[in-house]
């Protein structure tokens, strides 16, 4: 069954954090945010750069537990509401996803930049006629990560992106990879995943039957075996997997 798909994950497998602010600074960024989110709402907060930061620990914890655990995404409005409401704050599931989203800094803002020869990799691989996804664990979907992809110069028209977010399951759990198959009416033996964790991305893949590039970086899990280790985006041209599949797509 030849390969006609391509998924990626997308942190320091397109694109890395290059120019990150320093951690001060996000914190700065997010307690001015959180600042002016409340007043404009009329909201009490004794210091908005403790709410900030309670609200990010408590989203950051859920998301480890829920690795650690189940893989089912957590509720991060819900968790951000109840950090709140610990120091006071009245914060409804709705008008905390809009304060998470506001203290959120994302993009190139971020200092999120595409690795130089992503781009280029992505329009070979369209060329050569595979499409094109992204399988990726991220607490943030919808427009601010098409907008972050837009940033970055990823923009390429994808033939289907899977967020665990907008799934409900994060990597490994096959449901997010099942989310991009599905979309594409394909098998697994027909799409192949680039990514660079060994447990979420090269394991998650292959107990479903799918082929998988690992980009090299510090392992994250034992007695995984990619099909195939690269070091630059580019260096996927070369797979002789997606060579010999290029030409019967």
């Amino acid at each position: 069954m030849p390969v006609r798909a391509v998924f990626f994950d997308v942190g320091d497998t397109l694109w890395h954090a290059a120019g990150a602010p320093p951690p001060a600074e996000f914190r700065r960024r997010a307690a001015e945010r959180a600042a002016a989110f409340l007043r404009a709402r009329g909201l009490p907060a004794a210091d908005p750069a403790a709410l900030a930061r309670a609200c990010w620990d408590a989203i950051e914890a859920a998301m480890r537990a829920a690795r650690a655990g189940d893989l089912i995404e957590p509720d991060y409005p819900r968790v951000a509401a109840d950090a709140a409401a610990a120091l006071g704050v009245p914060l409804d599931r709705a008008a905390a996803a809009e304060f998470l989203d506001a203290i959120y800094v994302s993009g190139a803002e971020g200092g999120k930049v595409a690795y130089p020869d992503a781009r280029p990799t992505l329009d070979v691989l369209r060329q050569r006629g595979f499409r094109l996804g992204i399988v990726t664990n991220r607490a943030f979907g919808g427009e601010r990560f098409r907008a972050d992809l837009r940033e970055a110069g990823l923009d390429i028209d994808w033939d289907v992106i899977a967020v665990s977010v907008e799934v409900g399951y994060l990597k490994p759990h096959p449901r997010l990879f099942r989310a991009a198959l599905d979309a594409l009416g394909l098998a697994p033996a027909e799409a192949v995943m680039v990514g660079n964790s060994l447990a979420e991305d090269i394991a998650g893949a292959q107990r479903l039957g799918m082929p998988a590039a690992w980009k090299r970086s510090a392992a994250d899990a034992d007695g995984v075996v990619p099909d195939f280790t690269f070091d630059r985006v580019s260096e996927l041209l070369d797979w002789s997997l997606l060579a010999e599949a290029a030409r019967v797509c």
